[in-house]
């Protein structure tokens, strides 16, 4: 499985990072796992909301070469609604793929036209937004059909061990929530 994570100047570093960490672990303790995690952007170099540099694996509007898009939220996704090709190319590859939106990044979702009619994760940002297109609905981490939200910059990380336990086994998100022990997955 080929995982992007799309990264945009204002991305919420959390939103993009929480997942990455949580699907790199469990590939770092299952080198065998069928499983890559890469960033992808528009340019090399991107700034982060809070000012984390990052510097993007691929470089690229194409999204084909993926088998699952994590959209992260930020203030930079005002700036991300406005490129046309991109709310394309985003609905292209999810009305074929799995995709899934972490905070704000829900928002991205919408304006690509994904979210029509299904329900949706509403933190505080996104909720009022939400409504009209999509169903909110308050937890963490919501799916519907081929499209994962999750509420909240640190629920990228409860987003992360759901698309694991989905796309591999439930074991193995105990696992990586073991070893990196996110609030409330500690087992005594």
């Amino acid at each position: 499985m080929r995982v992007g994570i799309l990264l945009f100047d204002g991305v919420e570093e959390l939103d993009a990072v929480g997942v990455y960490e949580v699907l790199a672990k469990a590939k770092q303790l299952h080198p065998q796992l069928d499983l890559s995690v890469r960033t992808r952007a528009l340019k090399e170099m991107i700034t982060g909301a809070l000012g984390l540099k990052f510097l993007a694996h691929d470089v690229r509007r194409d999204l084909s070469d993926l088998d699952l898009l994590v959209i992260p939220g930020g203030p930079g996704r005002k700036d991300v609604v406005k490129d046309e090709g991109l709310l394309k190319a985003l609905l292209d590859f999810g009305t074929e793929k799995p995709v899934a939106g972490v905070s704000s990044g829900i928002l991205i979702l919408k304006e690509a036209g994904l979210l029509a009619g299904r329900r949706a994760a509403s933190g505080r940002e996104a909720s009022e937004e939400l409504r009209g297109s999509a169903i909110p609905v308050d937890d963490r981490v919501v799916e519907d059909g081929p499209v994962t939200t999750a509420a909240g910059a640190t629920a990228s990380i409860d987003l992360g061990l759901h698309l694991l336990a989905k796309h591999f086994d439930r074991r193995l998100a105990d696992e990586v929530a073991q070893r990196i022990e996110p609030p409330g997955h500690r087992k005594p």
